[in-house]
């Protein structure tokens, strides 16, 4: 077998490893982010937030709308970074979703 063969079939053995790992390590769990702006911080961070709903299932989207809540899903570490941007407020968001 050829020097070059044996590497990349290394490389491929070694990135199956890491995603078979980290698909255990997070099992249940997806992590988003999203960027929104509008006139104010509230209201952005709310724009940020319901797209990354909309990223995990376009499913949970009206129920969140009805609601307020995800359903089914456990959210953790949502944080925002917000900013002036000419007269709006563009926040960066990301939040971790996970299965109940």
């Amino acid at each position: 077998m050829g020097l070059m063969k044996k590497k990349m079939l290394m490389c491929a053995a070694l990135a199956a490893a890491m995603s078979f790992g980290a698909g255990i390590a997070n099992a249940g769990c997806v992590t988003k982010g999203a960027v929104a702006t509008s006139s104010s911080a509230d209201s952005a961070k709310w724009f940020a937030f319901e797209t990354m709903v909309q990223s995990v299932s376009w499913g949970l989207w009206p129920g969140f709308l009805a609601t307020g809540n995800v359903e089914g899903y456990k959210v953790v570490n949502k944080r925002y970074n917000c900013r002036p941007d000419g007269g709006m407020v563009t926040c960066h968001g990301r939040a971790t979703f996970c299965k109940r």
